[in-house]
């Protein structure tokens, strides 16, 4: 046990990193946000646990998905060339086991019923709290390793501000 504390969170970052050696790779993320002050505060803060590539609008997502097929999408809902929620239709259409974790900053309980009827593993209203991002991310790749392995597994978790506990 560890000095002074709660020793579950350290045994859980150690199962973690041993998924990741034993994957042989390190999970893969994209962030795709038109304020580079998010995309670079959020690759700083996720660096250490995934593989962090960017994108500042809907085509640089889809060149970025093309050519790191990332595992999960940060992806904000404002974008400045297309709506984000057609962006998620499209990456969802092309590749349904790819997890969309939505981002927005406008009115999260009027967008988050019409991105999990696309298939948004989550929604995240913005300013967000990191915690409950990392969590989100978390929980997501949770259930992607219950899909993949059981093959009939849905990943419909998108939930509004007010639908919070």
């Amino acid at each position: 046990m560890r000095e002074g504390g709660n020793w579950i969170p350290y045994a859980i970052r150690v199962v973690e990193v041993v998924k990741f050696m034993l994957a042989g790779k390190m999970r893969s993320l994209l962030i795709v946000d038109d304020e580079i002050g998010i995309r670079e505060s959020l690759k700083i803060i996720l660096k250490n646990d995934y593989e962090v590539f960017l994108a500042k609008n809907a085509e640089e997502a889809f060149s970025q998905i093309e050519e790191h097929s990332p595992v999960v999408i940060l992806l904000d809902i404002n974008l400045p060339d297309r709506d984000g929620l057609a962006v998620l239709e499209r990456i969802k259409q092309n590749d349904p086991n790819i997890i969309v974790i939505v981002m927005t900053g406008s009115a999260t309980a009027e967008v988050a019923p019409e991105a999990r009827k696309l298939g948004a593993y989550g929604c995240v209203p913005k300013p967000f709290d990191i915690r409950e991002l990392r969590l989100t991310i978390a929980q997501s790749l949770s259930g992607k390793a219950l899909f993949t392995s059981t093959g009939d597994y849905q990943l419909p978790h998108c939930l509004a501000v007010e639908d919070k506990v």
